[in-house]
């Protein structure tokens, strides 16, 4: 373990994993992953026999070269695995940040702080799980999380960028949709720089069922409509 490492443990405990089925990053923590390595060497067995799994319980593979589990990563910036991100951040302690990254994807509109409220209220409510495990208050906080309000410009914006579809005053795209990007239906990873774009077939508004009923069941009131 380099010095850097030693000084900021909480930062390097978990790198980035490519997911072996399905695609996304996730984290894998790396003590356990240290600990498997040390037993396999006493069992004769290499460093790649031993099965990687993410803190969400998906086979991966640990890419080091991506560096740690951070928010200041750049390749967590899309297909981060809000399983995984929600056990690093309960360890960690960094539950305000993780709640920050959700909410922004709303883009200012209200709905997100829906969301902020919800996430409130499941901590204040679900047990939590072991250390740096998944369990009820994680994974409810993660189902949360994959159906959050997430704003999309047009297919104007898309294309030529905001100023070149609206004028160079415009800062916001007015025909802007706060969408269940869960629910829809958006691109995948053969769209290449298209990935998560809504082809518009299947468009479900935000709050979706999901955020509704636990709205509900938290007494939490939603006042529908935007901004």
């Amino acid at each position: 373990m380099s010095a850097a490492m030693t000084e900021d443990y909480d930062t390097y405990r978990f790198g980035i994993g490519a997911g072996l089925s399905g695609v996304g990053w996730h984290a894998v923590d790396l003590e356990v992953l240290w600990t498997r390595w040390a037993d396999s060497r006493v069992e004769g067995l290499k460093r790649e026999d031993v099965e990687t799994f993410s803190v969400c319980g998906a086979r991966s593979q640990l890419v080091r070269r991506l560096g740690p589990f951070t928010y200041g990563s750049s390749w967590l910036a899309k297909l981060r695995c809000e399983r995984c991100s929600w056990v690093v951040a309960l360890n960690r302690g960094t539950v305000e940040p993780e709640i920050d990254l959700y909410v922004a994807d709303a883009d200012g509109d209200r709905r997100g702080e829906l969301l902020r409220q919800i996430f409130t209220a499941i901590l204040a409510d679900a047990p939590p799980g072991p250390e740096a495990t998944p369990g009820h208050r994680s994974e409810l906080l993660a189902h949360a999380a994959r159906h959050r309000p997430v704003s999309t410009a047009c297919q104007a914006c898309a294309d030529t960028g905001g100023a070149g579809a609206h004028g160079a005053d415009v800062e916001q795209c007015p025909q802007a949709v706060v969408l269940c990007q869960e629910c829809s239906f958006t691109t995948g990873t053969w769209a290449g720089q298209w990935h998560g774009v809504s082809t518009g077939e299947c468009v479900v508004s935000a709050p979706c069922s999901v955020l509704l009923a636990l709205a509900a069941h938290y007494d939490i009131s939603v006042v529908q409509g935007a901004r």
